[in-house]
């Protein structure tokens, strides 16, 4: 297949497929192309916020260490290609109609997702490369979601917030049993740290259901050395790491990461401490508090729940120049008024955007859910270079957030092909 042929053929599945009630759609597809997940080792990444991030600081740990390391993630943020990465390089578009067309062979009948599509088509490619560790974010949820067909060295359950209530339950409890279903029998799991002691408690009764041993990463000692805008700074467990993306979130998303590796260590893998140092500096996610210019402050964010723009918040409040300008667009399936209320406590006026997602709420509409500051419905490039242009005239910032597809529109705007 050409590559547009191959995004025709991906393209033509829906988002969520139909719905399932277990694993077996799944399994008989990965069936079908021989079983590429039981020949691979996974790290596998449940939570709310956070996944992406602990990921990331894991990966650039172990590629640092010289073992060829698969990552998949999701959504893609500058182009489909980016959910699906070896040793932090994207798949080639060559692997990816090869490898396509062999799903495409064996996925003619059953109401498959594009994610189910996209995740056979990665453990093909990770196999294919020989990857020793493959670093597997959730897609949705946990139990149900089809990266669950896996049985992965450890687990790994990162912030719980509200998000996908519709799908997950109405509470954090039950999201947290939901994202808890990753959990298998006599792998050990690790909870990161700052969840809601109801959270952890759903946690640790499914770990000891399934007698899972449960690393809970704040437990060791912690020492914040330094915050700021460049990262952090800090002492973890008596050893001390430097971070190169902000905010006390990416703390613990570290923390949550160093607790991994220790069990990888702990199952024979050689991952020197030199190796953890250099990768948690590397480590970088496009559009998580993404610094973009430094005069003025420029900053990109794709924190798209209110978990993800309280962190946002809390980082603009402690360390961006004053006043704060924001353009934000949100979607409609996100709770945006929660996320609303948690911007406009940090911003002194926002331009509202729309258009990047075809569930984007309307411009005037989100405008109006800004009842402490002024907002105004502008278009995309007209409102960066507004806010741009006040936080240049006042030494403040410029916060482009609200929402990774929004983030993800903006850099494919201005260009910014580098991961």
């Amino acid at each position: 297949m050409t590559y547009a042929q191959t995004m025709e053929f991906i393209n033509s599945f829906g988002h969520a497929g139909a719905p399932v009630k277990d694993l077996s759609r799944m399994e008989a597809l990965l069936s079908a192309l021989g079983n590429p997940h039981r020949q691979l080792k996974f790290i596998h990444i449940a939570g709310t916020n956070g996944k992406g991030s602990t990921l990331t600081y894991c990966a650039e740990s172990t590629i640092a260490a010289g073992i060829c390391t698969g990552m998949f993630t999701s959504p893609y943020i500058l182009c489909y290609e980016d959910r699906i990465r070896v040793n932090g390089e994207n798949i080639p578009r060559e692997a990816l109609c090869r490898l396509a067309a062999r799903v495409a062979a064996c996925a003619p009948v059953l109401p498959f997702s594009q994610f189910e599509i996209t995740l056979a088509i990665a453990l093909l490619y990770f196999l294919e490369r020989g990857c020793e560790l493959v670093f597997l974010e959730v897609g949705i949820g946990g139990l149900l979601d089809a990266t669950n067909v896996v049985d992965p060295l450890v687990s790994v359950i990162t912030s719980i917030s509200l998000d996908h209530t519709a799908l997950l339950g109405n509470t954090v409890e039950e999201i947290a049993a939901q994202k808890a279903g990753i959990l298998k029998p006599h792998r050990p799991a690790v909870l990161a740290p700052a969840n809601q002691p109801s959270v952890c408690d759903v946690i640790r009764s499914r770990a000891e259901a399934v007698d899972s041993l449960l690393v809970e990463a704040e437990q060791l000692p912690l020492e914040i050395l330094r915050q700021d805008i460049a990262g952090s700074a800090f002492v973890y467990g008596g050893m001390s790491y430097e971070l190169s993306m902000p905010g006390l979130h990416q703390i613990h998303n570290a923390m949550t990461a160093l607790c991994v590796l220790q069990l990888l260590r702990q199952q024979g893998y050689a991952i020197p401490e030199e190796a953890i140092h250099r990768g948690l500096l590397r480590a970088r996610v496009p559009a998580r508090i993404q610094v973009l210019s430094r005069e003025p402050l420029i900053l990109l964010d794709g924190g798209h729940n209110p978990d993800g723009t309280e962190a946002l918040g809390d980082t603009l409040q402690a360390y961006a120049p004053k006043p704060v300008y924001g353009v934000v667009g949100l979607i409609d399936t996100k709770d945006y008024l929660h996320a609303v209320a948690n911007l406009e406590q940090v911003m002194q006026q926002v331009y509202c955007v729309d258009g990047f997602a075809p569930n984007a709420v309307p411009a005037s509409v989100l405008a109006s859910g800004f009842a402490r500051i002024p907002a105004v419905p502008l278009p995309l490039e007209e409102a960066f270079a507004q806010a741009v242009q006040l936080a240049g005239a006042s030494g403040g910032t410029a916060v482009i957030c609200g929402s990774l597809y929004l983030a993800s529109r903006f850099m494919q705007l201005n260009n910014m092909n580098k991961m």
